[in-house]
């Protein structure tokens, strides 16, 4: 006969069980930090918000195992993008949640190799992975650049000048190194120890970046062109943009504002993307008034439209220069497309949306630079980008490195509705002007549309009486010296 087991069952402590992944004051803290940030990009100076708005999303993840990190990182940058690039679901939900859940891996991976946050060593390598991760951001799946912690600070003028060295990404990182300065200094003081001095000598990189920015601000302008352009938005909305029914009604919004434009004598007149409702080369009628509009203003005239290219059979989202007499002098094809907008990447994977509404347009494959003479007849060189475009640097440089005076941004944000899209947009191309040292112009359907200078200050934009710059109609002038 076998023996019972007498021994008695082992009792399990409470220490012993399996710790919670995360607390609801964590959850608290990824909140808090998600809110401050999202409401750092909303201008009104609230940029100021992102210089500690990390930190309580850094309390979360002391002192944590790299798997809480893991999920708790994931959790703060799902609910960032979503806060963030909300506007999407004016284009699709679906869109939107894929979207965030993949941006957020990127804050998943930041902390997979991120120190505890307290440790000294996340001085060096918090902001220096930070800054690797907005630019894996951009290069992955077609890029979205959008979203990089620097482009907060657009309307700190002496801050940003520094970015024609080291980008947007050089203002990401002094955010975020200032945010773990603060934690670690905090957190010395909450174990009562002394404050070591290494804490502060990161501020020196701030105090540099400043000194940058006065020196540069104080010293001669940058040599411009000398140009007079007139920029046009039309506030067409979305769903009457291309209805057949309201044809007459677009185009006659588009002359009306282009003639009011022209009593400037602009050397330029600049018209949204795509703001020609049909295909400008097929279509012999659009055609026609589009050439009638130029020779009544009598000035150049850009304008976006769609074209096929019938030998290719291939279409491009393209824009258009006429001359002051009507003639087409060229044109120039979106170099970068929108995946999943206006094009579908990697068809032997997503083959399954062959058959959904996205566009199938192809990329362009040169970077042209458009010429226009001024009124004392001197040649202007100029790029125009088309859509978010102007969101990648290196694209826009080369238009600058290929001869361009100055850039153009033409766009159609009546998909966004009333929402902070378009501001989020205007921030990134104040940071490619002072990148490109360049007057950077926007001319968008439902705004904001703007001039902005070599330095990032909007000079001119397109407003009602009330002083809304978006779902408004109008027209405005600018020098550019």
């Amino acid at each position: 006969m076998a023996k019972k087991n007498l021994k008695k069952p082992r009792r399990i402590s409470k220490s012993s069980k399996t710790a919670p992944w995360f607390s609801f004051f964590d959850i608290l803290c990824l909140i808090a930090s998600a809110v401050l940030i999202n409401l750092s990009f909303l201008g009104h100076h609230l940029g100021c918000l992102a210089w500690f708005g990390l930190l309580p999303f850094l309390t979360a993840i002391n002192n944590k195992t790299w798997k809480q990190k893991l999920l708790l990182s994931f959790l703060f940058g799902f609910m960032f993008f979503l806060g963030l690039i909300y506007w999407l679901i004016h284009v699709s939900l679906f869109g939107l949640i894929i979207l965030c859940l993949y941006l957020a891996l990127e804050f998943s991976l930041w902390s997979v190799f991120l120190p505890n946050p307290s440790h000294w060593s996340c001085l060096i390598f918090g902001p220096a992975l930070w800054v690797a991760i907005e630019r894996l951001r951009g290069g992955l799946f077609g890029g979205f650049f959008w979203g990089m912690l620097g482009y907060s600070q657009f309307e700190n003028i002496a801050l940003i000048q520094i970015a024609d060295k080291l980008g947007v990404w050089g203002i990401s990182f002094a955010i975020v190194l200032i945010n773990f300065i603060l934690f670690q200094i905090l957190d010395q003081r909450k174990q009562g120890n002394k404050i070591p001095i290494y804490v502060y000598l990161p501020i020196l990189y701030l105090v540099t970046i400043y000194n940058y920015g006065w020196t540069i601000l104080n010293t001669k302008p940058f040599v411009q062109p000398n140009c007079k352009l007139s920029i046009i938005q039309p506030n067409i909305e979305q769903d009457k943009k291309w209805d057949p029914d309201y044809l007459n009604d677009n185009m006659d919004q588009l002359q009306q504002l282009s003639l009011l434009a022209s009593k400037d004598n602009p050397d330029l007149i600049v018209w949204p993307e795509t703001s020609v409702p049909g295909y400008i080369l097929d279509e012999p009628r659009l055609y026609n008034q589009v050439i009638a509009i130029a020779r009544q203003a009598n000035t150049h005239l850009l304008v976006g439209s769609p074209r096929e290219d019938y030998l290719s059979k291939q279409y491009y989202n393209s824009v258009f220069l006429f001359g002051s007499q009507g003639n087409l002098k060229r044109y120039h094809d979106k170099l970068h497309l929108v995946p999943f907008g206006e094009y579908i990447p990697y068809k032997n994977i997503f083959n399954f949306l062959q058959d959904s509404p996205i566009a199938d347009f192809s990329a362009g494959k040169k970077f042209t630079v458009f010429q226009i003479f001024n009124q004392q007849k001197q040649e202007i060189n100029f790029g125009v980008l088309v859509c978010f475009e102007d969101t990648f640097p290196e694209l826009v440089k080369k238009f600058k490195q290929q001869g361009a005076e100055f850039l153009i941004t033409v766009t159609n944000e009546a998909w966004f509705k009333q929402s902070t899209e378009p501001l989020q947009h205007t921030a990134i191309s104040v940071f490619r002007a002072i990148e490109n040292r360049c007057w950077f112009i926007r001319s968008a359907n439902t705004g904001i549309s703007c001039f902005i200078d070599p330095y990032g200050r909007i000079k001119a934009k397109v407003t009602d009486k009330a002083g809304n710059d978006i779902f408004v109609p109008g027209a405005i002038t600018h020098e550019l010296r």
